[in-house]
């Protein structure tokens, strides 16, 4: 691991202001010289914004929109489950069919097949 990458480990860590004196003047002596780990330390300054944020909200869903959100995932698993299903029997059908109108047993004892 390259010195940059050991620098870029540490920078979550100093944006929360968890590093001890050493490993802080270690990352703010890399930062000086690297436009690179200047545009990282921005990225995660901006991400700590973000999550305290959202620290500080709480989100409360109204019973209508758990009853909404509930019926959209069931609604959504039965859906695929049918699909699914649906498409197991189409094809089986369909290769039946095929096989029925030709394309199987007839079609290969033509062409000199078993």
């Amino acid at each position: 691991m390259s010195a940059t990458d050991e620098v870029l480990d540490l920078l979550p860590a100093y944006v929360a202001d968890e590093l001890d004196a050493a490993e802080r003047e270690r990352v703010e002596r890399a930062l000086a010289g690297s436009p690179r780990l200047h545009e990282e330390l921005g990225g995660y300054r901006r991400l700590f914004v973000l999550l305290a944020a959202l620290a500080d909200e709480e989100v409360v869903l109204t019973a209508s929109a758990e009853r909404r959100m509930l019926r959209q995932l069931a609604i959504g698993w039965y859906l695929s489950g049918t699909v699914r299903f649906v498409e197991g029997l189409a094809g089986a059908y369909g290769r039946a069919l095929i096989y029925y109108l030709g394309g199987g047993r007839a079609a290969r004892t033509q062409q000199g097949g078993r």
